[in-house]
């Protein structure tokens, strides 16, 4: 790809690069599944020997929706062919960045605690960014249509990192919160309305998701981890860059990392 394009495809609104896209790569020529079952993929809607994916165009309403047990379970209006548009890795990407941005702010009027950060990486993003990543570590891949879709973006690393550090920037630039804000920790004394002082004695994890046992007075109570910590702002910033640089098995690859720094 050429720089100016991929500059131009950033600034885009999803709708506008949706359409973009099926100008530049052609329309779907059938539906994404064989029948409303959703149980067997078109034959003829992988476009991989060009170096391209077909991106579901409804992911920013819907989930997963090219794996049969969560497509089964939603609309087959977004399997039609019309709701279905080729990219190759990097405009994903940018789909799903897009996708991610606009769902936050669909669901937030501010953005003033580290553990939002999180809300803006969609699922999307994380999976795209982590086949990248291990195509750029290790030159491609053995596997030949994966190999084949890197050869459309091999070229591209400073602007595969350049796409990064703008998403990074986008959330950084857009954060209103406490900046000196810190994340919460074993031995921590927090107090609660009706229960009084307590002292944090066990977390499960670091993500939101997970558990914090805090013992007060007369009791202990198991929360999740979402309900008392807002996050740390220097933590999860380091975190966001870590999650963006990981590969497949969750391992950070220092040459994308070190990037994002």
């Amino acid at each position: 790809m050429e720089h100016n394009e991929i500059l131009t495809e950033m600034e885009m609104d999803y709708e506008t690069l949706v359409g973009y896209l099926k100008v530049k790569y052609g329309a779907a020529k059938c539906d994404y599944f064989t029948n409303a079952m959703c149980n067997t993929r078109s034959k003829r809607i992988t476009r991989t020997k060009e170096g391209l994916f077909c991106h579901h165009i409804d992911e920013d309403k819907g989930y997963n929706l090219g794996e049969s047990n969560f497509a089964r379970e939603q609309p087959y209006e977004y399997q039609k062919a019309g709701r279905l548009v080729y990219c190759n890795y990097l405009e994903h990407l940018l789909l799903h960045i897009r996708i991610g941005k606009d769902q936050y702010w669909k669901e937030h009027e501010s953005f003033t605690f580290p553990k939002e950060f999180a809300y803006f990486i969609v699922p999307g993003i994380t999976y795209i960014c982590s086949e990248i990543n291990d195509l750029f570590e290790k030159s491609g891949s053995s596997v030949e249509w994966r190999n084949r879709c890197f050869k459309e973006i091999e070229c591209n690393f400073d602007d595969y990192i350049y796409i990064l550090k703008s998403f990074v920037k986008y959330m950084v630039e857009r954060y209103a919160g406490n900046r000196e804000q810190k994340t919460i920790y074993v031995g921590q004394h927090i107090r609660h309305k009706r229960l009084g002082e307590g002292v944090i004695t066990k977390i499960t994890g670091e993500e939101l998701f997970d558990f914090v046992t805090v013992k007060f007075a007369d009791c202990e109570k198991t929360v999740l981890r979402n309900v008392i910590d807002k996050g740390g702002y220097e933590e999860t910033l380091i975190q966001v860059k870590k999650k963006l640089s990981s590969n497949r098995n969750q391992e950070i690859i220092k040459l994308i990392y070190e990037k994002l720094q």
